[in-house]
């Protein structure tokens, strides 16, 4: 798919989190070793720091445009798996475990039984299972499971850490990051040489992409439209805190995540750290990201309905992040409608890392060439002109 992007020899992205990393990596990978990173707080301070990290594309809003390009996606997870430790000595836990979306009563079930219904249409394998079945996997369920779908589709990472690896792997390249809050761009209207910071100085750059996650709409000031992205908060409990690593963590953990298919609620477990208890979705909230006594009221029984395992004394850690939300359900990513050189990258929802590879491809691939063979018209950013 064409675009009349055109090469650049300095980019400058807006926003550390592993959307910006992830096109900075894959910017550095086709020969553009001038590339800035303007973070104002810290790399994976935001979502990308807190996220649950199951690359997924079923959270959101399942549209079929997006959905098709989930596949592509997961191969460049894979092979960032491949490349990105052996450059940077990272592991960021890439796994792949059973994910078991269970049902207790009939709306459940249902919901379980067409969600394997639609992922066998898209051609990928699930099993319906009893509940006595699903015990058999994991033997974490309890006896109120009366039936499961189980796929192995959805890996797991530490988006903090994959950040970190995607960004040190573009520093390695020539990349560099630069703190600072964007406030605007410079130049003439239509074509940016630059981005204005807070304390008066310039960026300069050829290209700039926009990847502010909810953040994102204060650029339409900048832009001259509107760029409908807006948070939406969500949190996550903890059965141990994610850096103590210390021990047999395989004994008591999980063999599958867990998904409560009538109310809500995950039991997901991580190769590099303890069992997560997710998640929340509020809107409405603004740009709170303080953890709140709501996140215990809503997650713990839903989780406990799924096992008999978790009391309110296990947990020992809680996160709060801020999604960026689409007016429309999919993400906004190419050239910025009016703007010969500035690109949009943003409006993932909750589903920002399992996209983020996909989505640093093809902005590259528009910037350093005007072209990807990536297909995105259904995220296309040209669509903020209407």
């Amino acid at each position: 798919m064409r675009s009349d992007g055109a090469s650049a020899s300095r980019v400058v992205i807006v926003g550390g989190g592993v959307i910006g990393c992830a096109t900075a990596y894959y910017l550095t990978r086709a020969g553009v070793s001038d590339v800035v990173v303007v973070e104002r707080d810290h790399v994976a301070s935001g979502a990308s720091g807190y996220s649950a990290g199951i690359l997924t594309p079923y959270s959101g809003s399942n549209d079929p445009g997006l959905l098709g390009l989930s596949a592509a996606s997961l191969r460049l997870h894979a092979e960032l798996w491949e490349e990105l430790p052996g450059v940077t000595g990272i592991d960021h836990g890439y796994d792949l475990k059973p994910y078991l979306r269970c049902g207790f009563g009939e709306a459940g079930l249902a919901e379980s039984r067409q969600f394997l219904d639609d992922r066998r249409a898209e051609g990928l394998d699930g099993e319906w299972l009893t509940g006595d079945e699903a015990r058999e996997v994991c033997d974490w369920l309890s006896d109120e499971v009366v039936g499961a779908c189980m796929t192995s589709v959805e890996p797991t990472v530490d988006s903090r850490l994959l950040t970190q690896s995607a960004m040190q792997a573009a520093e390695i390249s020539g990349a560099r990051l630069q703190a600072g809050e964007v406030v605007g761009l410079s130049g003439a209207e239509g074509k940016m040489s630059g981005v204005e910071l807070r304390d008066g100085s310039v960026v300069e750059g050829d290209a700039v992409v926009i990847a502010m996650g909810p953040w994102t709409n204060m650029a339409g000031e900048w832009l001259g439209y509107d760029v409908p992205v807006v948070p939406q908060k969500g949190e996550l409990l903890y059965m141990h805190l994610p850096q103590d690593e210390a021990g047999d963590v395989e004994q008591d953990r999980p063999s599958a995540t867990m998904h409560n298919m009538d109310e809500g609620g995950v039991i997901l477990t991580r190769r590099l750290s303890r069992t997560v208890l997710g998640a929340t979705k509020e809107d409405g909230v603004g740009y709170d990201r303080e953890p709140s006594r709501y996140a215990w009221e809503f997650i713990l029984p839903r989780v406990r309905r799924l096992t008999d395992r978790i009391s309110e004394a296990d947990v020992t850690h809680h996160t709060a992040c801020l999604r960026p939300m689409p007016a429309d359900g999919k993400p906004y990513v190419g050239k910025a409608p009016g703007w010969e050189n500035v690109f949009v990258a943003s409006g993932h929802w909750s589903e920002g890392v399992h996209y983020a590879p996909l989505t640093g491809k093809i902005v590259a691939d528009l910037i350093t060439s005007g072209v990807t063979d990536v297909d995105y018209s259904a995220i296309d950013a040209a669509r903020l002109a209407g």
